[in-house]
């Protein structure tokens, strides 16, 4: 890559940034950071475990930290952040599932550019800031010189350039990271219910998220488990008490053949919460 930059150090809109960055969760209810990746995979480059993003909505910065061990701690250990702008593998360079934009930080310098349609080029960069090397690496971004993106699809990528290893992050694909809502955008959640057929007067009804489906990402189509659900459950409008997982177990009135029933399902992934309506007719 052709324009090299030193490493900027925290100034005061990175500072205010990474201060509310820490504030944010820094692992998931599995363990590990919201984007997580797996360990031990990386031969002689340095080990990604996850990312984590946080974006102001109102300044529009957005702050990456690649979290691991010894990343970009030399200048052949170099840690890469492709960001697909749009959010569409289809466009941006073909080489890397639709990247528009590429980090790579070394251990004193870092370079930022943009794919052009046929080469990666120079681009403004007035708003980076990139910190760290070892255990994480701190990169941010205005999303003014992104595109002005609402959604982005992103991968890391840790290289040893004498030996050639590497460890991606995710392994497969790219993560997905919505500003509106603080973490992937969930399109929708794939249900299965108990009975199959739905609620029955006098017995027993589960409703159970088996896959969230997220935007494409470039990589294996894959349906991820919520970290957490919960339901509501109502009847005719008079809520029913629920138990067992997320609260989604409810026993249905004997009279309540024919009437409607309805479920509120909320799920979180990697940071982001939405809610989704189901309406069932007791039989």
């Amino acid at each position: 890559m052709s324009t090299t930059t030193s490493l900027k150090r925290a100034g005061p809109l990175l500072a205010a940034a990474c201060a509310a960055l820490m504030l944010i969760p820094a692992a998931s209810p599995a363990g590990g950071p919201p984007y997580p990746d797996a360990t031990g995979d990386s031969s002689s480059a340095g080990d990604i475990n996850g990312v984590t993003v946080l974006a102001d909505k109102p300044s529009g910065q957005i702050v990456f930290r690649i979290s691991g061990a010894n990343l970009s701690t030399s200048p052949t250990s170099v840690t890469l952040l492709f960001v697909d702008a749009d959010a569409n593998p289809a466009t941006g360079s073909p080489s890397w599932l639709g990247a528009d934009y590429v980090f790579e930080v070394d251990d004193t310098s870092y370079d930022f550019e943009h794919y052009d349609g046929s080469n990666w080029v120079g681009t403004p960069y007035s708003t980076v800031h990139v910190s760290g090397g070892g255990a994480s690496v701190t990169i941010s971004v205005n999303r003014s010189e992104i595109g002005n993106t609402p959604e982005f699809n992103f991968f890391a990528r840790s290289v040893n350039t004498d030996t050639k290893a590497i460890d991606d992050a995710p392994d497969v694909g790219a993560y997905n990271y919505a500003i509106a809502a603080g973490g992937p955008d969930i399109d929708s959640v794939v249900v299965t219910t108990t009975p199959s057929f739905g609620p029955k007067a006098g017995k027993r009804f589960v409703v159970t998220p088996s896959g969230l489906k997220l935007p494409s990402e470039g990589g294996t189509i894959v349906l991820p488990q919520p970290d957490t659900y919960s339901c509501k459950t109502t009847l005719r409008g008079k809520r029913l008490r629920g138990g067992g997982a997320g609260g989604c177990t409810v026993n249905v009135p004997k009279n309540a053949r024919g009437k409607k029933l309805s479920v509120v399902l909320t799920v979180t992934y990697e940071g982001a919460t939405r809610s989704f309506p189901f309406a069932f007719t007791v039989s």
